[in-house]
């Protein structure tokens, strides 16, 4: 049983870690200011298995940032179809203190910075998609840091599916589901 997690997080770290990995690209669902959930793309930037933490970045004027203030049980998603493997977390999201962010910026390259801010703000109607003016902002990055309440991985097998969930609560011990 602890393979399987061990497999989990193992595509976490490469999500965080490389480009290309399957888990760089995740699914952050949220609830709405307007009651529907809602659902984006992310992408994830660190992992932390020992702490049971991932971290991703955004815009602090994007609706997630006040979705997620206004409740922070959020959800991720990832499929991982090199491995057959669909990875489904639960748990809660906090923005990293501002005074922890100036190094991070710096890291991140400048080419990217320019989500960070803008004009009108990200969700705003807009008549061409011209109407966009980037503004590169510190004070307009996040950091999301979303802890790990629960991890469920389903690994689709041609043999035997297999299913388990992990709980914080308990450690991540882990206990097997019916696929």
């Amino acid at each position: 049983m602890t393979g399987l997690l061990s497999l989990g997080w193992a595509r976490l770290l490469a999500g965080a870690q490389f480009p290309d990995a399957a888990a760089r690209h995740v699914t952050l669902g949220t609830f709405g200011l307007s009651g529907w959930p809602e659902m984006r793309s992310v992408i994830l930037r660190a992992a932390h298995r020992d702490a049971g933490l991932l971290e991703v970045h955004t815009d602090v004027a994007s609706e997630k940032v006040s979705e997620i203030r206004d409740n922070p049980h959020a959800g991720l998603h990832v499929w991982d179809a090199a491995y057959s493997l669909q990875i489904r977390l639960r748990g809660s999201v906090r923005e990293r203190p501002r005074r922890e962010l100036p190094p991070l910026w710096e890291a991140v390259p400048e080419t990217s910075r320019k989500v960070y801010g803008g004009h009108p703000y990200p969700g705003y109607a807009m008549a061409s998609p011209y109407d966009h003016t980037d503004d590169p902002q510190l004070d307009r990055f996040a950091v999301l840091q979303f802890r790990v309440e629960e991890i469920e991985l389903l690994l689709i097998d041609p043999d035997k599916h297999k299913r388990a969930l992990y709980r914080r609560v308990n450690d991540f011990q882990g206990q097997w589901l019916a696929p």
